[in-house]
């Protein structure tokens, strides 16, 4: 007969002396990450991450890629987030380290791109003590991560690192593990935690919601689909809605791709880099579908606008936009609902004879844009020669400058194709990292960065860490020697445009210097053959595109 003890009496009836499971917090760490479908850490190295990296040096199921700049690191993190609609993972040590996070992790928080931070911490001992590279991590990173925790024991670490990557995964945030530089090597108790796929379970949303819905639509007279890059799983769905509304489609930068630029119903973009045409739509009409999108400029939207708007997020709904009906639901299985629901139509015939009109008319105007010459060459033409090379399924990474509104402007964007922008915060030196980040999660598709002079040379370096992966990617920098868009806004204000002139570096010299490809041209056919040299060259490629700083229409102060 076993006699229980009064030490076991005391304690509750299932509790366990658990040991310590054979890991240390470093191998747990890259264990946990795996079994949740991470496969790349991008990263700068310092002394208080050895430990990690040398158990990421262990195995092969997570790579490291090894940047030259934190930032470019976060960005390359939150391009693969925004890619892919995984977890990105970044990495970087104390003080400066982190320091040099903030930028592109900035850039995964306004894009609701979740992404995870590691960093590591000074020694135990010496935290607040004011030593070397030691700062208060939670508190520098507070404005940007939802959630920021410092381990300070190992066996808080399986129930920390599983909050983070929820947070991250689910609610596209950006999370923040901070590790002291001794507590890599300490043991850890607890298991790896799975990925569970309820974690992205579709949400049931009351039937009576899409009767509403469907009836709106059904009345509206001169309806208008308004898409964000929310909108991506259900193109097909949104298409067939815009057809039987006889509603012209408006998207995002982002969302380009998700309709044929050459669909009848497709009236452009939204805002500066858009389509009058767009505008004057949005003007006209009386009902807006919003759909996954957050994107809502004051200067090109009507004022009073009648606005049905469904995103998976609800802090998005009537955000900076006046709201008639809101629905909190995924967009892949919300179209197909209103879809069912539509009755009959009412006749559109003049809001559809009206549409038609305004786009033919935008359309011609473009075509004249898009067929300029002349060396230096305009950046119409740049983006019309880019627009006849990419291949149908290529990923377009797109930086911050005046190059980015013509892009929008005149770039004619393919189905299967994925454009990668800096949406709402709008950094320089975005293009080359997430370019990288694209072509190592997608190496079968052709994948190039557009950038403009002032904002390739924040990152240009990472062009060698392409170099070092062997990733064939090309890299256009559109170069008018100015950041136009400030210097062109300061000369509409008659101000001095002080800060506004680049004495520009060799680009092509550089990419040379660096392992890779590097040319330089003058005008339109000099752009297409280096474009077509591009497509059979193996190795990193950087095309100098020499062109003039061209006013961007409606540009003000």
């Amino acid at each position: 007969m076993n006699i229980l003890t009064e030490e076991k009496l005391n304690k509750p009836v299932l509790a366990e002396e658990a040991e310590p499971i054979s890991m240390t917090v470093a191998q747990y760490i890259v264990k946990q990450l795996s079994a949740w479908g991470v496969r790349r850490i991008y990263g700068v190295i310092g002394d208080t991450t050895f430990d990690l990296l040398d158990e990421l040096a262990r195995q092969n199921e997570i790579a490291y890629i090894a940047c030259r700049h934190e930032g470019a690191a976060a960005l390359m993190a939150s391009a693969e987030a925004k890619l892919t609609g995984g977890i990105g993972v970044c990495l970087a040590t104390s003080g400066p380290g982190i320091a040099n996070l903030l930028n592109g992790l900035a850039d995964a928080a306004a894009d609701r791109a979740g992404v995870l931070a590691i960093t590591g911490q000074v020694d135990s001992d010496q935290i607040g003590t004011g030593t070397k590279q030691e700062i208060n991590q939670q508190l520098l990173i507070q404005p940007i991560a939802r959630q920021s925790e410092l381990l300070a024991h190992p066996d808080a670490l399986p129930q920390l690192l599983q909050r983070l990557l929820v947070h991250a995964v689910l609610h596209g945030e950006v999370t923040h593990l901070s590790i002291p530089k001794d507590g890599f090597r300490k043991k850890v108790r607890g298991e790896v935690v799975p990925y569970f796929p309820h974690l992205h379970q579709a949400v049931e949303t009351p039937l009576q919601l899409w009767e509403d819905a469907a009836r709106r639509l059904d009345s509206a007279m001169r309806p208008v689909i308004y898409a964000g890059r929310g909108a991506e799983s259900a193109s097909q769905e949104l298409i067939r809605l815009a057809e039987k509304l006889g509603a012209p489609i408006i998207t995002s930068l982002p969302a380009r791709t998700l309709v044929p630029n050459d669909h009848p119903l497709y009236a452009g973009g939204l805002g500066q880099a858009g389509s009058e045409c767009s505008s004057l739509i949005l003007a006209e009409c009386d009902l807006v579908l919003m759909l996954g999108a957050t994107w809502w400029p004051d200067d090109y939207v009507p004022k009073q606008a009648s606005v049905l708007q469904i995103d998976i997020d609800p802090s998005q709904m009537g955000k900076g936009h006046p709201l008639v009906q809101g629905i909190v639901a995924d967009l892949a299985s919300a179209l197909p609902k209103i879809n069912e629901r539509l009755g009959q139509q009412p006749d559109r015939t003049s809001w559809k004879e009206r549409t038609a009109k305004l786009r033919e008319a935008w359309r011609l105007r473009i075509e004249g844009e898009a067929a300029l010459e002349g060396s230096p060459t305009p950046p119409q033409a740049i983006m019309a020669e880019l627009s006849d090379w990419l291949e149908s399924d290529a990923i377009i990474a797109v930086d911050t400058g005046d190059h980015t509104l013509w892009f929008n402007r005149i770039y004619q964007a393919k189905r299967e194709q994925r454009i990668l922008i800096s949406g709402r915060w709008r950094t320089l030196g975005f293009a080359v990292p997430a370019a990288i980040a694209a072509k190592l999660c997608c190496p079968e598709r052709q994948v190039v960065a557009v950038a403009g002079d002032g904002g390739a040379v924040q990152t240009l370096l990472e062009f060698q860490t392409a170099v070092e992966q062997g990733l064939p990617i090309t890299v256009l920098i559109i170069n008018n020697g100015a950041y136009a868009m400030e210097k062109n806004r300061m000369l509409a204000e008659r101000m001095n445009t002080l800060g506004s002139v680049i004495r520009n570096l060799d680009f092509a010299a550089v990419a040379k210097a660096l392992g890779g490809y590097g040319r330089r041209v003058e005008d339109r056919n000099g752009l297409r053959e280096a474009l077509t040299e591009a497509q059979k060259n193996p190795q990193p490629v950087l095309i100098e595109v020499m062109t003039a700083d061209t006013v961007v229409p409606h540009t003000s102060a």
